[in-house]
Formats: structure tokens, sequence, C-alpha cells
């Protein structure tokens, strides 16, 4: 293919639906200037405020929304929170950028390390302690149930040996007075409680619905030789909710692309190599739909690993967000110059 055409890719329902692929004569994701609501930005996960960080008893703290209801907070949570937790109305998903964490449930406790995600549906309840002097968590809620994508197995995940669930030999060894918050659409109810919730005997019969897989065990697909789309090990009913592995893997660059139902959501665990723009663990990027883009190389050498958030829903930055974000162009995904053309060549 010369030097002066650039494959363009336009599609449907993400990387699932009807898709139209084009030879253009030139770039065409390339801007100088943007000015609105649906602009790209760059995130640093670890430059977002977090309140809980120096607060125990605080939440997490939310730096995104979308329409359809998905919520995205952080959480840098130095002590073990004040309270059991319980979401009434959001299956949660959390990933772990930084430190190690007991999850306390209601089936036992689950530690987590850095790249762990935590998978916590609805009326799940549990108590966060750190087991490092510092976290960072990114959280995600949606409304709608979420689980692993049927077809993730065993492909791109071996759940034998790769997904864990809490042991229920490590109960919660509270006893007393015991706080119990549950998340509601609109607000937080504080329940004072004579004796600990999360007190149990034995799990006696099915299977225990909070679990955990690692970043590095989820295997990217490819299609060789020039890569494919991603594909997703993560999924709500709806697919409004979507989860990936972004992590390096072969084939070439991708072509430059449209995604008419999704915003991207990408986030930079670690590498050694770079993705593009993104070199710092905890760094992100936020493409809105019908933003076209154009990703960097996806096998530089050393590799990297990253992940990716699918939602139907449009999502919004709130002011803790825009704190912690700047204007990204989409080439390579790095910060916005303005009057600079940016370098999508490369």
């Amino acid at each position: 293919m010369g030097d002066t055409v650039y494959p363009h890719n336009w599609s449907r329902e993400g990387f699932l639906g009807d898709f139209v692929v084009t030879l253009r004569p030139h770039p065409i994701n390339e801007y100088t200037d943007v000015n609105g609501p649906h602009a790209p930005h760059r995130i640093d996960l670890t430059a977002i405020k977090a309140v809980d960080a120096a607060d125990p008893g605080e939440l997490p703290t939310v730096f995104a929304r979308s329409r359809n209801e998905l919520t995205l907070s952080v959480s840098a949570r130095s002590e073990p929170a004040p309270f059991v937790w319980r979401n009434a109305e959001y299956d949660e998903v959390h990933f772990v950028q930084e430190g190690e964490l007991d999850y306390v449930t209601d089936w036992g406790t689950l530690s987590v390390q850095p790249g762990d995600f935590v998978f916590l549906p609805r009326a799940a309840s549990y108590r966060v302690v750190p087991t490092t002097e510092s976290t960072l968590r990114a959280i995600v809620e949606t409304p709608e149930t979420i689980s692993m994508n049927p077809q993730a197995q065993p492909g791109m995940i071996n759940a034998a040996r790769a997904v864990h669930r809490p042991d229920p030999t490590r109960t919660s060894q509270a006893s007393g007075e015991t706080t119990l918050l549950i998340r509601t659409a609109d607000g937080v109810t504080r329940f004072t409680m004579p004796r600990d919730p999360l007190a149990m005997t034995e799990v006696v019969y099915g299977q225990v619905p909070v679990w955990k897989v690692n970043l590095g065990d989820i295997q990217p697909v490819a299609y060789l030789p020039a890569g494919g789309p991603p594909s997703h090990f993560a999924e709500t009913p709806t697919k409004d909710l979507l989860l990936y592995t972004l992590s390096s893997r072969p084939g070439g660059r991708p072509p430059q692309h449209h995604n008419a139902d999704y915003d991207e959501l990408v986030f930079y665990f670690r590498g050694p190599a770079p993705y593009g723009g993104l070199s710092q663990p905890g760094s992100g990027i936020w493409i809105p739909k019908a933003v076209a883009h154009w990703g960097p190389r996806e096998d530089p050498e050393g590799g990297y690993l990253a992940w990716l958030i699918e939602s139907g829903g449009t999502i919004r930055l709130t002011s803790e967000g825009l704190a912690a974000a700047e204007l990204m162009e989409t080439s390579l995904f790095h910060p916005l110059r303005s009057g600079e053309t940016p370098g999508g060549h490369a």
C-alpha cells in the first residue's frame, strides 16, 4: 500500500457490528484546535484528587459519567474503610492500578494486587482493607449485570487458572457496632448495625459471585498479519459496557477509525514500552464516539499492558476529571498543541 493511501474503518456496535473500510488520500483524524464538550482528552488517574486518600470515611471520587448511568471513579484509599459497602443498583468492576488490598466480602476475603479486575455484583457487601501504604483503583459502576464474555473462554481467559474468588476460610473478624452504607441512584443510606453483617460460618451452596482476573492473564486476540479488531472479555446484556484488553499484540498499526456507537476509554497499566503517547502508569485517554482516531502501533518492542472501556452512553468528564485531563490529538494520543498539526503519519 502506497504512502499516500490511508485506510479508514467506520463501524457500528464498536468492533461487533457492520463496518466499511475506505482508502483515503490523507489522514482524516487530524485537527489543530477543538472546542466543546465532545473533545478527546488525556486523563491522568494519578492526578485526580481522590478524597478518600486523606479521609478514610470518604467515598471514591467520580471523574466521568455516561448518559446511560455508567460511572467512573478513582479511589486512593490508604486506610481500611470504616464501613461496609453494598451497592443496591449497580454492578461494580474495580481495576487495581497500584497497591494491594483485601476485599472482605459476604463470602470470605479476596486479596488483590496491581493489574487485577475485581467483579462485584449488586447487593454484594464488602469492606476494603489496604495492605500496602498506598493504593490506586479505577472503579466502574453500571446499572446492568456485568459478566465474562462466554467467548472469552478458553482462548482469552483460562478460568480454571486465572479466575479467583474469595477465600471462605478468611472471614471478617470485626465485632461490635458496624456502619453499613447502601448506594442507590439517588444517594447513600447509612445503617448503624449492632453486629458485623459480613460475619460468616461457611458457604454451603452455590458459586460465590465475587471474582477477579488479572490483566496480564487475559490473552489479546490478533488476526495476522494486520492484527484485526480486539476482543472483549466482559460485557453487559445490552452491551452498553464492554471491557477489553488492549495490551500489546502482533500486527501493524490499526486503520483510522470512526466508532459510531461507543465512547472509548483506554487506560495504560504499565510498560516497559509506551502505547503511543501513553508511557506513565495510570495515564489514559477518552475518545468520544464519532470522533475519528488513528491509534499507534500495538507491537512495540518490550510490550505494554493496557485496557479499554467501550461505553454506549456518551461520556462526560466531571469537574474532578477535567482537572486531571488535557485536550488530546487522536493520532498518537499526545497532548494537543493549538495550531499544530498532529504527527498522524508516525
